[in-house]
């Protein structure tokens, strides 16, 4: 990568230890476990028991049972675990992904029903996962793609359809780590392979046994697997992240291989994938079912996928990103390149995690210091915790210059 000048903080230190990017919202965990939401805000999603139409400075989430020891962030729910590994959730799905009976309070924060306790947390479209201490997989929530990799196959081909408790993924299989997409989840079991099920429309799961490309239902039934499938290719992975239409991982070696993108619409490349060999519309072949080397033979301990995107950190805590930038998401400053299949370094300090993007177009980093940088997207709701802000339907603001997130008043 070409050197380039990166921005500094302004020196003002900051509580935050972790970030995760919705839709149109995005929320933090601070140092003392307090949880933080900003963005949109309507049907108060944010946690903070109001309905103001947009907030663009972090708001703390109201009646947390205590201290969060990690946080994430799906379209459309937001989710917390303890440090007594239990879970609580909210967001506009309100009951339908808390289990029957669930009792609300009035931020709308509740516990996951079923009793489980969790070691991590994975939140997707409209679901969310949980990985147990023993290494077990469970998800609650939609299931119209086979997402909840569950034997219940009632909701599936469904929508809107939601399993309101946690069901266990079938295969007994045990996993290390966990990731939620649009439609399919994936995670990495104790012996390194890397295993995807739900959605496999654009080649996502990484398994050419699975169809492709089945168009709309119920003929879409054929492109998806209800329960995990192995990621062919042979290679031994430390961390997956499945995205929209595509999925990434990291290699034993560190080393970064992307898979998917297999769209129908000409117009689509897939830059996310990394590699110029399977980007262009115009060649024989775009996407990948089978994972293919990310270029520039960086190595990452941690890696992020979106829309059209995909990010990572360095080993040097360097966040990077490639694939779209047509409103700014790679952190360039502008959307110059509109896309890129080579990493490119996000213009912010250095990070300690892996910048999280959402399908909003926004993507969200912590800097050393614990301030939250943001980027990306037009910034209609306040999502990038500062402003300008545009206004919809009067005018629109390119936000492609990450700029720190403002600390809350009082933490």
């Amino acid at each position: 990568m070409a050197p380039m000048v990166i921005p500094t903080d302004d020196n003002a230190p900051g509580p935050f230890v972790a970030v995760g990017v919705g839709d149109n919202t995005t929320c933090a965990l601070a140092n003392q476990g307090q949880a933080y939401c900003w963005g949109y805000n309507f049907d108060g999603q944010l946690g903070t028991g109001e309905m103001t139409y947009r907030v663009t400075v972090p708001h703390r989430v109201l009646n947390l049972p205590g201290p969060a020891k990690s946080l994430v962030v799906g379209t459309s729910q937001q989710c917390i675990l303890t440090g007594d590994g239990r879970a609580y959730c909210w967001g506009w799905i309100g009951r339908d992904q808390l289990g029957p009976g669930a009792a609300l309070t009035p931020s709308g924060v509740s516990a996951v029903a079923g009793g489980l306790t969790f070691s991590s947390l994975a939140a997707g479209g409209g679901y969310t996962c949980g990985l147990t201490v023993e290494g077990s997989a469970y998800c609650w929530g939609a299931d119209g793609y086979g997402e909840l990799g569950a034997v219940d196959q009632s909701c599936v081909g469904t929508s809107p359809c939601y399993v309101p408790a946690p069901v266990a993924v079938a295969g007994d299989l045990r996993f290390v780590q966990l990731s939620a997409g649009r439609h399919h989840a994936c995670g990495v079991s104790v012996d390194g392979t890397g295993y995807c099920w739900g959605d496999n429309e654009s080649g996502q799961l990484g398994n050419p046994s699975v169809p492709i490309q089945c168009g709309g239902f119920p003929d879409h039934l054929h492109c998806i697997s209800t329960s995990p499938t192995p990621i062919a290719g042979g290679l031994k992975f430390m961390r997956l992240a499945a995205g929209a239409f595509h999925t990434c991982g990291i290699a034993s070696d560190g080393a970064a291989y992307c898979w998917g993108y297999l769209v129908t619409d000409p117009a689509i490349g897939a830059t996310a994938l990394g590699n110029s060999a399977y980007t262009s519309p115009k060649l024989p072949q775009r996407g990948s079912r089978l994972p293919v080397p990310v270029a520039d033979g960086l190595t990452l301990r941690e890696i992020t996928a979106g829309n059209g995107v995909t990010c990572g950190l360095t080993v040097d805590a360097r966040s990077v990103c490639w694939g779209d930038n047509n409103y700014g998401q790679l952190g360039q400053g502008g959307i110059d390149p509109i896309s890129t299949t080579s990493p490119l370094m996000v213009r912010m300090p250095r990070a300690q995690s892996a910048p999280d993007i959402g399908e909003g177009d926004h993507a969200c980093a912590v800097a050393t210091p614990g301030r939250i940088w943001c980027w990306g997207g037009l910034n209609f709701f306040g999502e990038l915790g500062s402003e300008p802000v545009s206004e919809p339907g009067v005018y629109a603001i390119l936000r492609a210059e990450p700029t720190p997130v403002r600390v809350p008043p009082g933490s």
